[in-house]
């Protein structure tokens, strides 16, 4: 099982208990056999999987964004670069065993594009590393 499998079966299980506690708000039984895609319509809610992905994409560009010297913005970029295969000691060995599902796996599997293309995306939208409230001219 790759790790989009386990992303997608990950998202399959969120969804059921969306549709369950939409289904208890509802006061629908499961003997009245009524399709999830009119629970959705009666109850007006979207998917919870899109703030998810949503939110997660938010918080990559985040850390994309902050100052170079923090460890958040460096641990993400090295991660980055080792997808590219740029690995930060010649030495360097992956794990024996299976690798683990990472959280840039989630992002590749919700934006279909490589964790550098989403990196050079996110750094060249909005600041570049200077937050408002550290900036000499706003106090």
């Amino acid at each position: 099982m790759n790790s989009v499998q386990v992303i997608l079966q990950g998202s399959v299980v969120t969804e059921a208990f969306h549709m369950k506690c939409q289904r208890q708000i509802a006061r629908i039984r499961w003997q009245d056999h009524i399709r999830n895609k009119e629970v959705t319509t009666l109850t007006g809610l979207s998917p919870v999987s899109e703030p998810i992905i949503r939110r997660r994409n938010l918080l990559f560009g985040h850390v994309t964004r902050l100052a170079e010297d923090t460890p958040a913005h460096q641990a993400l970029r090295c991660h980055v670069d080792m997808t590219l295969g740029r690995f930060p000691d010649r030495s360097w060995r992956r794990r024996p065993g299976r690798p683990r599902n990472r959280w840039l796996d989630q992002l590749r599997g919700d934006n279909s594009s490589s964790p550098a293309d989403l990196w050079r995306r996110a750094s060249s939208r909005g600041h570049s590393g200077v937050t408002l409230r550290s900036s000499p001219t706003t106090r």
